[in-house]
């Protein structure tokens, strides 16, 4: 399976993981709370962790749901060091395995299922209840999996209000015996199931990854090399069209001087006129760019709102001068919002459709969905 070069992923034997709620919806508030935290789920030396946390949303009100990831520095400086270029990121592989399930369509609203992720040298399990991740568990060997699969399956029902898991989905890739894994399933597990064949979207560039375990020393070192090679980059660039604008300049003053010189051999009454000419050439060139790139933009925003469903509300939108659309608004279900993103990566007008924010909440008689969607104009 192929990865982007300048990431690292680490997988979920090799850390610790914990699914806490937190009494606070404010981001900074929940970064103080998870420095405490990490310290209580791991009792070392601050210099000795590196940690990161990922915020899936909030599922009673007022309280935040939190994937919360810490290893020891030295694993990871070490696992860091067998790689030969540096890599610019060290992220965790079960908020990857996470973010598929939700793109794919995997994690249903309002049921319990079960997942089996395999690769090549071990094995995660985790159990999604209401679309939410509420237990993860990594073993280094797959060979007994059955057994540590009955293992997670009963300290999951030990959890107060655990419901019966109605599903069962299995990740693996082409290296896996498939056949093994289907008479293991329905000798040990008579639930229903399905299987995923995943190749190259699972550890993909494009998903919003939030958890970050790279050491400090290792991220500032990647962030200097990082400036250093944007500022000699600019600078090439700045000389490059600089070089441009200045032979542009003096070709087109040459061209402006050779015809001025021609006319007013001719006639020095026409002088005026063909200066104002010029000037009038420039604005209208200017207007019918901004024609265009206003139709443009109008487009844009009709074929959003045509694709939106009728179940979903539109609360604020925004077009920068980058060509991002950023639209704000409320779904009945979260799936809708993640089906809705792929009929907007169909559309001709947008390349790129990311999911910023989906976030439950309750009214007074139903669950709706708030959602922030980046919408990147091509």
């Amino acid at each position: 399976m192929r990865r982007p070069k300048d990431i690292l992923i680490i997988p979920r034997h090799k850390v610790i993981l914990r699914f806490i709620e937190l009494p606070s919806l404010d981001p900074l508030e929940i970064k103080g709370m998870m420095e405490f935290q990490i310290f209580k789920e791991l009792p070392c030396q601050k210099e000795d962790i590196v940690s990161g946390f990922r915020n899936i949303g909030s599922y009673r009100k007022g309280f935040s749901y939190i994937m919360l990831a810490a290893a020891k520095r030295q694993y990871i400086k070490e696992i860091a060091a067998l790689k030969k270029a540096k890599p610019g990121n060290i992220r965790l592989e079960t908020e990857l395995l996470y973010l598929y399930l939700l793109k794919k369509g995997i994690a249903r609203q309002s049921k319990a299922i079960l997942i089996l992720y395999f690769c090549r040298d071990y094995l995660e399990i985790m159990i999604l209840d209401d679309a939410k991740p509420v237990l993860s568990r990594g073993i280094g060997s797959a060979a007994e999996w059955p057994e540590e699969v009955k293992r997670s399956l009963a300290s999951y029902k030990r959890h107060e209000n655990s419901r019966e898991i109605e599903g069962l989905a299995v990740m693996h890739d082409a290296v896996i015996d498939r056949g093994h894994v289907e008479l293991a399933i329905k000798r040990f597990f008579p639930i229903p199931y399905d299987f995923y064949e995943y190749k190259n979207d699972l550890n993909g560039a494009d998903m919003p990854l939030e958890i970050d375990l790279s050491p400090m020393e290792h991220s500032d070192n990647a962030l200097k090399k990082s400036d250093l090679k944007q500022f000699f980059l600019t600078f090439f660039l700045l000389f490059i069209a600089m070089a441009v604008s200045v032979s542009f300049f003096i070709f087109k003053a040459q061209e402006r001087n050779k015809i001025l010189l021609e006319i007013s051999e001719k006639t020095g009454s026409f002088r005026e006129e063909a200066d104002q000419l010029d000037v009038l050439l420039k604005k209208t060139m200017l207007l019918k760019c901004q024609r265009n790139e206003g139709e443009r933009t109008v487009n844009i925003i009709k074929e959003y709102c045509e694709l939106m469903p009728r179940d979903m509300i539109l609360t604020g939108m925004d077009y920068d001068d980058r060509g991002v659309l950023s639209c704000s608004g409320t779904a009945r279900y979260m799936s809708g919002v993640f089906d809705f993103v792929k009929v907007l990566e169909k559309s001709r007008y947008f390349k790129k459709v990311e999911v910023k924010r989906a976030t439950k909440k309750e009214t007074r008689d139903r669950k709706l969905t708030d959602f922030d969607i980046a919408c990147f104009a091509r």
